[in-house]
This record gives C-alpha cells, structure tokens and sequence, in this order.
C-alpha cells in the first residue's frame, strides 16, 4: 500500500438523469441523454484508457530489454538506454492518473500502489538487495516485497541520481540484478492493468504471453472476475447504477488526481520542506510528472492520447451541449494549470531544487491553485452529469 497516499476514484452515485438535448421547458429525454452517455464512455475507453495502458505496457516492456541488457553490458551507453527507457515508461503511467479506478485501485490489484507508491524505505531496499546478494526472481518481488521497494521510483533510485544517468560503476552487480527482478515486476503490473481493461482476447499474443508468465497475476485477475474486461463493463455500466453514474467516475478520477498533485505533490513536500517526499527527484522528473497528469485530465476530458488524437465525442462535448461555459472554463482551467506547473521551474530549477532551496514560492502557490480551480470546475461537471 501506499505509505502516504491512497489514489483511486470515489464512486459517485447520482440518483437522477437529466436531457442531453432539451430544452428547460421540456421533459427530459432520457433515451436520448443516456445515448449521448454510451458515446462518451466507449470513447473514453476505446480512445483514451485502453490506447494509453496498451503504450504504457509496451514501453514497460522495452524497459526490461533494457535493463537485461544492462545487466548482461554493464556499460554508461546501457546505463543510459536504461533510463530513457525507464522515462517513456513513466510518462504513460502518469498520463493514467485521471482514471486511478477500477482494477489500478485499492480495491481491485492495488496497482497503483504497487506501482508508484513513494517515498521509498531505502533501508529496506538496501536489505532486500543484500539479504540474497541480488538473487530474487521478479515472481519474489512481485508476490513478496513491500510496495516501498519496488516499482517506479525503486528503479529510479537505481538507475539516476541528481537528474542524470548513474555512471554503471555505481551499480554492484547485486543491485542489477535486483533491478531486473524488480523490473519485471513492474512490468506485470503494467500488463494487469492493461488486460484488466482492455479484456485478455483484446490483446497482442506478445502481451497474453507476458501476462501468463507470472500465474500470480493470472489468478488475480480469474479470481476477480469484477475488475477484468473492465473497459466494456464501464461501456456498458455492467455493475453501475444508471450510465449517468458511470459517466460520473470520469470527472472523480479528474478531480482526485488534481487534488493529490496540487496538495500532496506539490505544496506538501514545498511547505515541509522536505526534499524526500518529492516524487521523483532521484531523476528530476517530478514537473514533468505533475504536468503528465494534467495532460491525462486534459485527455480523460477532450478525448484521445493528444492534441493530434482528439475525438469528437467526448466528456467535454457532452458538458458543452448542456452549458458550453462550463466547459470553456474546464478547457481553461486545464491550461491554465499545464502553464503554472512549467512555472514552477522558473530558472531551469527541478523540482528538488525548488523544494530544497526555498525558491520559486509565488509559482508554487500559483500551481496548487490552479489544481484546485480544476477540482472546483469538475465537481460542477459531476453536478451536471446528475441533472
């Protein structure tokens, strides 16, 4: 579990519908409101959640080739393509943070916690590695270790310091191949997340064969049949209320991870000062983190990966056919909190600098006000879903 914070959406339940086209003298068309409630949701999972765990799965994937061939080289050309890997790896499991529901949550596989869970015990890490000098396989660390010891920031630790690619001397070779078993965890997780969604006969064979290499991750997923194939129960709102409700878990998970990048990401560790409860500050990523998941707001919100992927049905045309201020304020919002989180590295500063230095205050501020106004705008939006 997460030493610190526990992500993952609240369900919301909504207890009436409102029309998606009537006017406010008119009855509510409901047939025609839960219409436009279906399109938004196999939109949202079809173009958005399902397309970024399957690159997220990929690049995890790439990322133990990687670290194999690190550990059979050691070399500071390996060593580099280790942390490029490790960083495209992480940028799509920030850009999932909008939808931390489901099987990533708490109560379906914890993935989220397993996978990202920080500040990191460094004693226990430095036990784990030396107490089998390195030798545990990736089904150990999958089954048996603390979240605190393995998954993202376990492997950063390993791979950076200060920003930049440890020089291989660094490593032992117990810490490689600890970083292999542990890679290979996380790359289970990756995989879980993205079958558990997408559904295992929706997948490439590479994947199903990835999967089933650990039966751990296989019987979880049999043994919790509520969380697999997840995409079309939420399609379809198979254990939901009403469609409504289950439109509803998208502006939840937007504004859970707002909260938790404005307040806990950003002006917690600012006002402790306390430089090691920075998310990833061994590589110096932590502003690109908390900007990747405002663009995963930004895609839960407009649809698609990206700006060149956007869907023309999405959350953001239901809200605008209903109140198009609301959903101008919500694109501006967003925007607005991509442009102030940048700011916060004003002077070619990290994150771990600002924190540690004490600078850049008016910034930081601006940044957590801003993840604040989306949550403000996006508990309107739920209102709106409800009507």
């Amino acid at each position: 579990m997460k030493k610190f914070w526990m992500k993952g959406g609240t369900l919301v339940l909504v207890a009436m519908m409102g029309s998606f086209m009537a006017c406010d003298d008119e009855e509510p068309d409901i047939d025609s409101d839960e219409k436009a409630q279906k399109e938004v949701l196999a939109n949202y999972v079809d173009k958005t959640v399902i397309p970024t765990y399957k690159a997220m799965a990929e690049a995890a994937l790439k990322m133990r080739t990687a670290n194999q061939a690190l550990k059979t080289d050691p070399s500071d050309a390996n060593m580099q393509a280790a942390a490029t890997a490790w960083m495209e790896a992480r940028i799509w499991w920030e850009k999932s943070e909008a939808w931390l529901f489901g099987p990533v949550s708490e109560d379906g596989f914890d993935i989220d916690a397993h996978i990202d869970s920080w500040p990191l015990i460094l004693e226990e890490i430095t036990e784990s590695i030396e107490e089998k000098d390195g030798n545990i396989t990736g089904v150990q660390a999958w089954e048996e270790l603390n979240a605190e010891v393995i998954g993202f920031h376990t492997t950063e630790y390993l791979l950076f310091r200060d920003g930049k690619a440890r020089p291989v001397s660094a490593l032992s070779t117990a810490e490689l191949k600890y970083l292999t078993a542990v890679t290979d965890a996380l790359v289970w997780d990756c995989v879980l997340a993205y079958v558990a969604w997408a559904g295992e006969d929706h997948v490439a064979q590479d994947i199903k064969d990835v999967f089933h290499e650990n039966l751990a991750v296989v019987a979880a997923l049999t043994g919790h049949q509520a969380f697999a194939n997840y995409g079309t129960k939420m399609k379809t709102a198979d254990g939901y209320p009403s469609f409504a409700v289950a439109l509803s878990d998208i502006p939840v998970g937007i504004r859970d991870i707002a909260g938790e990048v404005g307040e806990t990401k950003i002006l917690s560790p600012y006002e402790n000062q306390r430089v090691e409860e920075v998310e990833s500050w061994y590589s110096w990523h932590s502003l690109d983190d908390y900007e990747n998941n405002i663009q995963s707001i930004k895609n839960a919100y407009l649809g698609g990966l990206d700006d060149d992927t956007r869907t023309k049905v999405s959350l953001s045309s239901f809200v605008a056919a209903k109140n198009p201020e609301l959903d101008a304020k919500a694109k501006q919002a967003i925007e607005d909190c991509i442009a102030k989180i940048r700011a916060i590295g004003t002077g070619g500063k990290s994150f771990y600098e600002v924190v540690r230095d004490r600078i850049n205050g008016e910034e930081v501020q601006a940044a957590a006000e801003a993840c604040a106004e989306i949550d403000n705008v996006f508990a309107e939006i739920e209102v709106l879903i409800g009507e």
